[in-house]
């Protein structure tokens, strides 16, 4: 009985059907074969949930069939007895169906949180695979739509899964017993629902249409708002606020129209739920009293067939809303499905064995090499080509780049990862303490010391409660150059053995950046650590420049050597100088 319990969450393994034993299936690849999926993984508890719905709304409608007793045995033949019986029974059975729907709700939230987890899992998961992939593929508007609204609606969906099953038995429950009735009250039923069918057949699929293009301008100003958010700072010194502003604005309104179109099919399912319940009724009591004028009924069946009809208000509310939540699921989960379908980068045939310590990094598309235990300044006019190459020496891009005889593809990633980092000067910045965001992976200890090699100790002093300050994502409180700092700190105290780093000064100050230049050249002696820069402060003190051009390294030396032979070179650093 391990599925009338709360579920442990985060689960053990979201591919496995109860998250911790059985054969691990990945998920299907197209919208209703992924809610099926999600929806069945905890066999146990979905049968439960469905079950239990099932009989407390099939339960619903019965109710009446005790009214009947009551009043055609107790009060017309004045049995106080048979009143008194009927009555409990009434009681009772309200009793047992109400304690039935607050077990099948439990389990439903079971379900549904089941599915809402191991969605999420399976989404990050699927993200952290993707690396730095993902933003090549993906927008951040799309990822950052899937975990804010697309995981909600999955799992609502599945929730509504147990309400459905059970509102459909309760509708074939007030059939079959108006049948048992009438059968005239019974073809009424199973005519009106029938032609409620047909005409909710239509609007369900332009309601998933509208809901579709609905969710891709979701998507679209997310993504906008994430763009505005980050770049605020830049947009306010350019004078562009107003502009983008005016744009997400436009964005706006375009997605409330789409809003709006939404609402109108939904308009009308919500007055098929509520109007054909009405209607029905109508229909049934005025059938029910002309068979009670005739003596075909009695008055107790009339009153039942009134109480069968009206059993079927909640039913049909529910089916209609439930309905509306598996289409907004649908629709999400094909959001979902394009994110699990991205395509990954191939996994090498044969993980192979790092080389030794101290190995040299060799990039060829670029020439650039990176000897174990240098302090390698990269110097080039357009720092993304740089950047390019330090990708292709991380692992980040499809390359013939080697770590020492090994090629960089074919390492295990986690091994990669561990030995060398590339460092962007832009680098996310996580929520949380300051101690914890620059410790990154195993260099708690280390905190203090990469502080003081980023020169950044100013920043802790400036931040109330030092290392134990909490920050906010992107710590947009701090300045421009602290948070660079910071970036360049939790570089250093992951202590790579390799580290690349992309601009790590450029919004500090001149003497800050001295300081820096030598404290990190002592904090790293012995180990190799490339620099993207043409700051004379950083060339100077290199045991080695590599000169690029056009995506390749044409000359390597010392600084001044590079200096006298090279103009292309002079006329860079002479105006970075300038």
């Amino acid at each position: 009985m391990r599925f009338l319990r709360a579920p442990e969450f985060p689960l053990a393994d979201p591919l496995r059907p109860d998250g911790s034993r059985g054969r691990p299936q990945e998920p299907p690849q197209t919208p209703w074969r992924l809610l099926a999926w999600l929806a069945s993984r905890n066999r146990g508890l979905a049968v439960a949930a469905l079950v239990t719905s099932a009989l407390a709304l099939g339960s619903l409608p019965v109710l009446p069939y005790f009214l009947t007793g009551a009043v055609d045995h107790g009060l017309r033949g004045r049995d106080w007895g048979a009143l008194a019986f009927w009555s409990g029974g009434l009681v009772l059975a309200g009793f047992a169906t109400a304690a039935m729907i607050v077990v099948s709700h439990r389990l439903t939230v079971y379900w549904r949180m089941d599915a809402s987890y191991r969605t999420l899992q399976l989404a990050t998961r699927k993200v952290n695979r993707l690396g730095d992939e993902l933003r090549r593929r993906l927008t951040t508007g799309e990822v950052v739509s899937v975990g804010a609204t697309d995981i909600n609606r999955i799992s609502w969906a599945v929730d509504s899964l147990s309400p459905t099953a059970g509102c459909l038995i309760g509708l074939v429950s007030v059939g079959v017993l108006l049948f048992n009735t009438s059968v005239a009250l019974g073809l009424t039923i199973f005519i009106g629902v029938f032609a409620v069918g047909l005409v909710t057949g239509p609007v369900l699929n332009k309601l998933q249409d509208r809901q579709e293009d609905y969710r891709e301008r979701v998507g679209d100003i997310t993504g906008r708002a994430s763009d505005i958010v980050s770049g605020l700072r830049v947009l306010r010194g350019i004078g562009g606020e107003a502009r983008f502003t005016a744009s997400y604005r436009k964005d706006s309104e375009a997605l409330r129209e789409a809003g709006y179109k939404v609402a109108a099919p939904q308009a009308w399912l919500n007055a098929l739920g509520e109007g054909t319940p009405a209607v029905l009724l109508g229909v049934v009591i005025w059938i029910a009293a002309r068979q009670v004028a005739a003596g075909d009924l009695t008055p107790g069946q009339m009153v039942a067939a009134f109480g069968y009809t009206s059993a079927l208000l909640l039913p049909v509310h529910w089916l209609i809303g439930c309905t509306y939540r598996i289409i907004e699921g649908r629709v999400a989960a094909g959001k979902v499905c394009e994110l699990l379908n991205t395509p990954e980068r191939e996994a090498p045939a044969e993980i192979l064995p790092g080389p030794a310590a101290g190995a040299p990094l060799h990039d060829p598309d670029s020439g650039l090499t990176v000897a174990g235990g240098e302090l390698l300044a990269v110097a080039s006019a357009d720092s993304e080509q740089v950047a390019r190459a330090f990708d292709r020496l991380g692992g980040y891009a499809e390359s013939d780049a080697r770590f020492g005889d090994v090629p960089v593809a074919g390492l295990d990633r986690d091994e990669l990862r561990r030995r060398v980092l590339v460092a962007d000067h832009d680098a996310y910045l996580f929520a949380g303490t300051l101690a914890s965001a620059i410790a990154a992976r195993d260099g708690g200890t280390r905190v203090e010391a990469a502080i003081e090699a980023a020169s950044a100790g100013d920043v802790v002093e400036s931040l109330p409660g030092g290392l134990d300050a909490e920050l906010d994502n992107q710590a947009r409180t701090l300045s421009g150059g602290q948070r660079q700092r910071l970036r360049l700190a939790r570089a250093i105290a992951a202590a790579p053995e390799a580290l690349l780093l992309h601009e790590p000064t450029s919004a500090v100050d001149s003497h800050t950046e001295a300081r820096i230049v030598d404290r990190l050249a002592e904090t790293r002696a012995g180990l190799a650590t490339a620099v993207a820069t043409t700051s004379p402060l950083w060339l100077g003190r290199a045991d080695r420049v590599a000169f690029v051009q056009g995506g390749k390294v044409i000359a390597t030396g010392s600084h001044h050597e590079l200096a006298a032979e090279h103009p292309d070179y002079r006329a860079l650093v002479s105006r970075e100088e300038a």
